[in-house]
C-alpha cells in the first residue's frame, strides 16, 4: 500500500511522548526527505524541547524543515554544548531581521544581549530594516542597542524622519555625521526621508534632493526611488509640467515601471497624443511587448477620432491596422480587443500534446507520484500537494507535459493547470483550461443568469481550478470567496451556508460565488468590466475609480488604467479566459457586447 508509511507515521504522533526515539530514528532514517517524515520530524523536535532532551534534539534536527522557532532551539542547543563561536554566530543572523521573532526565540537572544554579542552595528541593521517596515514597536525597543552619541542621534533622527519626513532637511546633522559612520547608512536615512516627504511636499523634497545629489554618491537603486517618488508626488500635487520635464531629463535613472506609470497617467486624461509620446520614451524592447503595440495603435486612433469626431469604436483608415492583425494572431486580451477592431474571428492559435502509454505509465510508478493519487483519493490535499512537488521538482517540460494529461486522466483539474505552467507550455488550451466541475457550473449559470464561460474564466484566474486551495489573505475554494462574503451572499440568495469549510465543497463555492459575481453585474448594469474588477477589488474601488474617471474613458482604457495592477491582470485576464472557454463550450460569446465596447467608463 503506498501510504504505508503515513500510517506508520500516524501511530507514533500518537507515541511521541512515550518518547519512541529509536522508531522515530528508523522511521526518518527510512523516509527522509518525504512530507510525512518532516511533520514527524517537526512534532518530534517539540516534544524533545517540552522534555528539555538537548542532546535529542541536535541529533535530530534537520535545518531544512526547521522553523524560526526550531532554529533557535537548536542554536541555543548548540550554545549549552559547548559550540559557543558558531551558534553565536548563528544567531545573530535569527536576531538581525526587522520584524519581531517568535517567543521561543527570548533565551537565545537573552544569551546574546548579555553577552553583548549584539553591536551598534548589528542593531543598526535591524534597526532601518524596522523603520522600513513600519515595525515601530520594535525599532523603539532597538534603540536601548546604540549606546554612542553618533548612532543615538541617527537612530532618533531616521525615527523622526520617518514620522515627520520634513526633518531630512537637516543638512548640518547628515553632515557632522557622514564622517562618522558608514556612507551607506546616512544615503539609506536621507533616500527614505527624501521619498516620503516627495509624496507630502515634492517641491520641498525635490530642492533637498539637488543639494544630496551634490554631496552624496547614491547608487542606481536610491537614485530611483527617490526620482520615482519626485516625479509621482510633483505629478499629482499639481506640478505636472514639472514632473514631465524632470522625469525627461532623468530617463537614464528609472526603472521602465515609471514610464508606464506615466503613460497611464495621461491616458487617463484621455490625452492620446500624450500617451504615445511616452510610449515613444519607452525602450525598444518595452514598446515591442503588446501591451504597448496595441496602445500605440489605439492611441492613434483615439487621437484621430477625437481630431475628427469619428465614433470611438471604428478604425479610422488612417490608422495602420497591420499592428491589429499580427496581434489578433495572438490568444491574449489584447488579441482578442484585435480581433474585434478588424471583425475577426478570435484566434485560439491551440497547439495540442500527445503523450504515449508507456510515457504515462512509467509517471505513474514513480513512488511520489503513486502516493499523490491514493492521497487525492484519500482528500489529503496538503500531503498530496507535498508529495507532487517533491516528486516532480526536477521534471523536465516533456515530464511536466505527461504530468498535465496524468492528472486530467485522475480529474485533478488543478493538477493539470499548474502541470502545463511548469511545463511552460501555452498553446494547449484543451488542457489549460479544463471543463471542471462542469454540473455545479450549468446548474448555477441557469439559476444566476450569468453566462457559464464567464463562471468558468473567474474560477480558472482565482483558484487554477484548485477547490481547497486558501488565499494568504484567507479567500477559499474554487472562486476564492472570504467567509464574511459568502456568509453574507448565502443569507441573501438562501443557499445553505454553515461555515467557512463548505467553501471548499464545489457545489456551494460555485453557487455562492456565482450568486455573488451576479450582485456585481447588477450593481454595474451587466457590465462585465466593472464587475470582475469589483469581484476581485470590492465595488466601492469601483465605484470610486468611475467618479474619477468621469465617463470619459473608452473601455480599454478604463482596464488599462485600473490603479492595483493586480486587478488590471485580473479583469484582462478574466475576460480573456472567457473567450477561450467560450470557444470550448461552442456557444460563440464575444470578449465583450457592443454595449460594453461603446459605454465611456
Amino acid at each position: 500500500y503506498p501510504l504505508k508509511h503515513y500510517l506508520e507515521a500516524m501511530a507514533l504522533f500518537d507515541r511521541l511522548n512515550s518518547y519512541p526515539r529509536h522508531d522515530v530514528r528508523e522511521f526518518l532514517s527510512q523516509h527522509e526527505g518525504s512530507p510525512i517524515a518532516a511533520m514527524l520530524r517537526y512534532r518530534w523536535l517539540q516534544t524533545l524541547k517540552k522534555r528539555d532532551r538537548w542532546q535529542d534534539y541536535l541529533i535530530d534536527y534537520n535545518a531544512q524543515t526547521a522553523s524560526t522557532e526550531q532554529q533557535c532551539h537548536y542554536q541555543l542547543a548548540r550554545f549549552r554544548d559547548g559550540e559557543k563561536t558558531q551558534s553565536i554566530a548563528a544567531a545573530i543572523k535569527l536576531w538581525a531581521v526587522g520584524k519581531s521573532q517568535p517567543k521561543g526565540c527570548d533565551k537565545l537572544f537573552g544569551i546574546l544581549i548579555k553577552n553583548n554579542h549584539i553591536t551598534e552595528a548589528i542593531a543598526w541593521q535591524r534597526y532601518t530594516d524596522a523603520i522600513f517596515n513600519h515595525e515601530y514597536q520594535l525599532s523603539r525597543y532597538l534603540q536601548r542597542f546604540f549606546t554612542t552619541p553618533n548612532y543615538q542621534e541617527l537612530a532618533d533622527k531616521f525615527y523622526r524622519i520617518d514620522r515627520d519626513h520634513r526633518v531630512v532637511g537637516d543638512y548640518q546633522f547628515f553632515s557632522q555625521h557622514y564622517v562618522k559612520t558608514n556612507s551607506e547608512e546616512i544615503h539609506n536615512v536621507i533616500t527614505h526621508g527624501l521619498r516620503h516627504l516627495a509624496y507630502v511636499d515634492a517641491v520641498s523634497a525635490l530642492k533637498h534632493w539637488g543639494r544630496y545629489r551634490q554631496i552624496y554618491p547614491f547608487n542606481p537603486t536610491q537614485k530611483n526611488q527617490i526620482i520615482t517618488a519626485l516625479v509621482k508626488g510633483l505629478y499629482d500635487q499639481d506640478h505636472a509640467a514639472s514632473a514631465d520635464i524632470y522625469l525627461a531629463d532623468n530617463l537614464d535613472f528609472v526603472n521602465t515601471s515609471l514610464l508606464e506609470w506615466r503613460t497611464r497617467e495621461s491616458m487617463r486624461k484621455a490625452n492620446w497624443q500624450e500617451v504615445l509620446l511616452w510610449i515613444g520614451h519607452m525602450p525598444k524592447e518595452l514598446q515591442q511587448d503588446d501591451r504597448w503595440k496595441y496602445w500605440t495603435y489605439r492611441a492613434q486612433q483615439l487621437a484621430t477620432a477625437t481630431e475628427s469626431n469619428t465614433p470611438k469604436t471604428k478604425t479610422p483608415k488612417t490608422v495602420n491596422s497591420g499592428t491589429y492583425e499580427t496581434l489578433s494572431i495572438g490568444r491574449s486580451f489584447y488579441g482578442f480587443i484585435s480581433s474585434e477592431w478588424l471583425g475577426n474571428d478570435y484566434s485560439m492559435a491551440h497547439r495540442g500534446t500527445t503523450v504515449t502509454p508507456e510515457q504515462l505509465a512509467a509517471l505513474e510508478t514513480l513512488p511520489g507520484i503513486t502516493r499523490t493519487r491514493e492521497l487525492l483519493h484519500q482528500k489529503e490535499y496538503l500531503y498530496a500537494n507535498r508529495e507532487w512537488r517533491q516528486a516532480t521538482r526536477n521534471f523536465s517540460e516533456s515530464q511536466w507535459i505527461t504530468a498535465a494529461h496524468l492528472s486530467r486522466q485522475w480529474k485533478w483539474h488543478n493538477g493539470v493547470v499548474t502541470s502545463m505552467i511548469q511545463a511552460g507550455y501555452w498553446d494547449d488550451i484543451d488542457l489549460r483550461f479544463p471543463l471542471a466541475f462542469k454540473k455545479y457550473f450549468e446548474k448555477n449559470a441557469q439559476k444566476t443568469g450569468v453566462p457559464i464561460h464567464l463562471l468558468f474564466a473567474v474560477a480558472r484566474q482565482e483558484s487554477a481550478l484548485s477547490h481547497n486551495v486558501t488565499s494568504p489573505a484567507g479567500a477559499k475554494g474554487l472562486m476564492q470567496l472570504m467567509p464574511g462574503t459568502a456568509k453574507q451572499t448565502a443569507r441573501k440568495n438562501n443557499i445553505r451556508y454553515r461555515n467557512s469549510n463548505d467553501l471548499f465543497k464545489p457545489s456551494i463555492n460555485i453557487a455562492l460565488g456565482s450568486s455573488y459575481y451576479q450582485e456585481m453585474l447588477e450593481r454595474f448594469d451587466n457590465n462585465r468590466i466593472l464587475a470582475t474588477a469589483a469581484y476581485n477589488a470590492g465595488p466601492h474601488r469601483v465605484s470610486r475609480w468611475q467618479k474619477e474617471t468621469e465617463g470619459k474613458l473608452p473601455f480599454d482604457a478604463w482596464i488599462e488604467t485600473i490603479p492595483y495592477k493586480e486587478t488590471r491582470n485580473y479583469v484582462q485576464n478574466v475576460l480573456a479566459f472567457s473567450v477561450i472557454y467560450a470557444h470550448h463550450l461552442d456557444n460563440h460569446q464575444k470578449i465583450l457586447s457592443d454595449k460594453e465596447k461603446q459605454q465611456s467608463l
